[in-house]
């Protein structure tokens, strides 16, 4: 009982003291959003450190990776949550727009393909794959849709087109359908990554405004973090952390 109390406090302080290291450095980034400031805090230290190294540390430690974390073979059960959630959260969005009539600017896409697909790893590997699975593995699998939803709308406390109070219960109930979908995929983060993948991309275009700019800049950032990730999971491949 001990033991276990221990590792609640730590998983528990863990993930608060990651949301919040999050939360300043996605802020410090956009308080002066120039190439070099941005990649700094937004690309480096929001994404590549608190977003992933470290909680690979903390899994590597446990010898839990990569099933652990969703990352495992997909089948019917996962294409199927995969086209329904998709389908919702996109549609969602564009039907009501499409019926008014009012125009969609796709051509702001583009520059924020490699931006967003960046995120939207980083988004799905700490929420869904770190913390939803863990806090799973403590309390079930309940609070932890709870927890991954609730984390995953407060941490946009870092943007500032996003601090509102109803674009927080927004993503709150997004982040709950992110974590729906991870759930009932298998906890496959596979899944809940294309999930939030095509509604981020429509989220951008249709919300830009609220974004922080897409530059140039932002997309050789963006690809450069990328070639990291891909690096780091050859070697992560190599491993063999038994079952």
């Amino acid at each position: 009982m001990k033991n276990r109390k221990f590792t609640v406090k730590k998983l528990f302080l863990f993930s608060v003291g990651i949301e919040i290291m999050l939360i300043i450095c996605i802020a410090l980034a956009n308080l002066r959003p120039t190439p070099v400031w941005y990649f700094l805090f937004y690309n480096l230290l929001y994404g590549l450190l608190f977003s992933f190294f470290i909680p690979l540390f903390y899994l590597h430690k446990e010898k839990a990776l990569p099933a652990s974390v969703g990352i495992k073979k997909l089948g019917i059960r996962q294409f199927i949550v995969f086209v329904c959630f998709a389908a919702f959260s996109v549609g969602g969005q564009l039907i009501p727009k499409i019926v008014m009539g009012e125009p969609i600017p796709w051509s702001l896409l583009p520059m924020g393909i490699v931006p967003l697909i960046m995120t939207t790893f980083f988004e799905e590997f700490f929420f869904r794959g770190f913390v939803q699975s863990k806090f799973e593995q403590q309390f079930g699998w309940l609070p932890a849709i709870i927890v991954s939803g609730l984390m995953f709308s407060l941490y946009h406390f870092g943007y500032p087109g996003f601090r509102t109070l109803g674009d927080i219960l927004l993503l709150f109930g997004v982040g709950l359908g992110f974590a729906i979908a991870y759930k009932l995929s298998g906890n496959n983060l596979i899944v809940s990554y294309f999930v939030n993948l095509p509604n981020a991309f429509v989220t951008y275009i249709l919300k830009y405004n609220q974004f922080p700019t897409m530059k140039y800049s932002s997309t050789i950032a963006a690809i450069i973090t990328l070639i990291i990730l891909v690096l780091v999971a050859l070697i992560l491949s190599r491993i063999d952390y038994g079952e």
